[in-house]
């Protein structure tokens, strides 16, 4: 949506982009908290008694509890409408900070841990399905790229500010993080597809002007009427997960978006980040607390970087670029930790390549960063219409959930049995794949408005439904 004969001022968009934009900036400490929590625990600094296999829990439940926050944002998506959603996903966030501030029993952690993930399960949901119904189409991937910045910032308040800070400062520090969130969003303006969604078309066409800072009701009514047109039709459809599931025009979308869910995930993201401190601590080479400093650094202005690239290259290069430079940033690390633990190379020899694990994790970040990180969020909400996009995106989220769980469970364990390098090789192997799938199954929706993807995807709906009916007749035949 745009013209080139209207005036449009985005200040709004933007504004409110960052606005909801900075909940993943909790979500970013969240997820890198315990690497800075670790160490406290195991040098007695916390004061909590908690063994190694507990830790490993406290790790984990924070993406699995996102698991019910992801249903209960689509809940809240359609009954109560975006902005209130994302103000919703303060209460939980809140909660969990808290809990963590005040307590030193490791059970009430995993519960806090578990509230934290229901915030960041409601915030994954909410906040691309908001951004991608409010932004114009020339500005839609470097919004969506803006939550990326955000988690990389929230890493780089853990990185930098946790080990140096006592461990009740650090979680004092997640907790202010939620209501700054909260400050930010109070202001926001409602999507107008939501309030077309249920028919109050004067409410959309406020909200509408308001997003893209114009006073020309010509111009507003004659685009609403497109949108309106795309809601009505997509609205037909049942909106049950049942329906995602089942029909044939959601098919391929489905294939994208698990593919490309598996890529963000089980390439170890999140395993990395919250034991960031003691993967260096094993390479020896590097101090832990510093490194992890210039690693969210980086990641930081990785996160910058690529919001900016998104304005000039497709979605596809970027996650091909991501993708390879991925795969090859974990296998180089892999080497240095079989060298060290499997082959027991000499700790003279391992001196020459001491550096290996620095540059392969910083490039892993890098890479990640510019396409991995976050372009699947924004696909995710460009793909699926109206009527079926926060069951969609309440799915994708929940099945992101499951894999981070099973990433950040099983790191410490397979570590342990297999060695360092099985872990970074297995997460190597994931990005390979992506290659290929990215390079045959992902479309290219740069530069299009929803409504264009949505057509596009409709045809290719239309055209297997037709192949699947022809098969059919000549099976019979």
């Amino acid at each position: 949506m745009g013209s080139t004969s209207v005036s449009i001022n985005r200040k709004v968009q933007y504004l409110a982009g960052i606005s909801v934009s900075f909940a993943f900036t909790f979500t970013g400490a969240a997820l890198s908290w315990p690497s800075p929590a670790i160490p406290k625990f195991r040098n007695g600094e916390s004061n909590i008694q908690i063994t190694d296999e507990q830790s490993s829990w406290v790790v984990a439940l924070c993406p699995l509890g996102a698991l019910p926050g992801c249903y209960l944002g689509q809940i809240l998506c359609e009954g109560i409408g975006r902005r209130r959603t994302a103000l919703a996903a303060l209460l939980p966030g809140f909660l969990g900070a808290l809990l963590l501030l005040f307590t030193k029993m490791p059970w009430i952690m995993c519960i806090a841990r578990i509230t934290i993930g229901i915030a960041n399960g409601i915030t994954a949901v909410v906040t691309m399905v908001y951004l991608t119904e409010i932004a114009d189409k020339e500005i839609r991937g470097a919004l969506g790229m803006l939550t990326q910045v955000m988690i990389n910032g929230g890493n780089l308040v853990m990185y930098g500010v946790g080990p140096f800070v006592s461990y009740t400062a650090l979680n004092s520090i997640l907790l202010s993080l939620s209501v700054i969130y909260a400050l930010l969003c109070l202001w926001i303006p409602e999507s107008p597809y939501y309030h077309l969604k249920d028919g109050r078309i004067d409410a959309a066409k406020k909200v509408f002007m308001v997003i893209k800072g114009t006073k020309d009701e010509a111009w507003a009514n004659e685009q609403l009427a497109i949108m309106r047109q795309h809601v009505q039709e997509s609205m037909e459809n049942k909106t049950t997960a049942k329906e995602l599931l089942t029909n044939l025009r959601y098919r391929k979308a489905l294939y994208i978006v698990a593919g490309l869910k598996i890529l963000q995930y089980m390439t170890g993201q999140c395993a990395i980040q919250a034991y960031l401190e003691p993967i260096f601590r094993q390479s020896s080479s590097v101090s832990g607390p510093y490194v992890s400093i210039v690693y969210g650094l980086v990641q930081f202005g990785a996160g910058i970087g690529a919001t900016f690239l998104t304005g000039y290259f497709g979605r596809r290069i970027l996650m091909l670029i991501s993708s390879t430079g991925v795969a090859l940033s974990l296998t180089a690390v892999g080497i240095y930790f079989f060298l060290q633990d499997a082959y027991h190379l000499s700790p003279e020899k391992l001196t020459s390549i001491s550096a290996l694990p620095l540059v392969g994790v910083m490039g892993f970040n890098i890479l990640y960063s510019v396409g991995l990180g976050n372009l699947p969020y924004i696909l995710q909400a460009e793909l699926f219409p109206i009527n079926v996009k926060t069951v969609a995106s309440s799915l994708a989220t929940m099945i992101a959930c499951i894999m981070n769980f099973l990433v950040t469970k099983s790191y410490q364990g397979i570590k342990d049995v297999f060695g360092h390098y099985t872990v970074f090789w297995s997460f190597a192997s994931i990005a390979y794949f992506g290659i290929f799938f990215i390079y045959f199954f992902v479309p290219e929706t740069k530069g299009k408005t929803l409504e264009e993807v949505q057509d596009n995807m409709k045809k290719e709906a239309v055209e297997l439904e037709l192949l699947n009916k022809d098969d059919i007749v000549k099976a019979k035949e």
